[in-house]
């Protein structure tokens, strides 16, 4: 299989996409609550309960001037969840090319660098289910 390359993803919340994206990430997590017992002789044994995931979008800031930036910022200043699809570069060749859920902003760090640029990244958890999917 070849390597999927990354300047082909994209970020979009709500309808407006992330135009100043220049990163993102989410991990799924998956728990466990430990059923070992008497009879489990000696080996633990464990049952999956709830899934979770959350990540981030790293963003070349401009002020929220890019409406989907504007859109994070918005999400995260009222407390209102936001519609969020993650894209790779991939398409039509798997089942995990495409991420899309809701979510909650949970920070907005902002670095700004005097030899370099202001850059944000967007910490989010989400809420309900992630959706995968294949890119058509």
């Amino acid at each position: 299989m070849a390597a999927i390359v990354g300047y082909s993803g994209s970020c979009t919340v709500g309808a407006s996409s992330v135009g100043t994206a220049k990163a993102w990430s989410v991990d799924i997590t998956g728990e466990t609550v430990d059923t070992t017992n008497f009879a489990s002789n000696g080996w633990k044994e464990s049952v999956a309960t709830l899934k979770s995931w959350s990540g981030s979008i790293t963003v070349n800031f401009d002020g929220g001037a890019d409406s989907g930036e504007a859109a994070i910022i918005a999400g995260l200043t009222s407390g209102s969840s936001v519609a969020l699809v993650l894209q790779t570069g991939a398409t039509g060749s798997g089942t995990a090319e495409k991420f899309s859920g809701s979510a909650n902003v949970t920070s907005m760090p902002i670095t700004n660098d005097v030899n370099g640029i202001i850059e944000v990244s967007f910490s989010f958890e989400g809420t309900g289910a992630l959706t995968l999917a294949a890119i058509a």
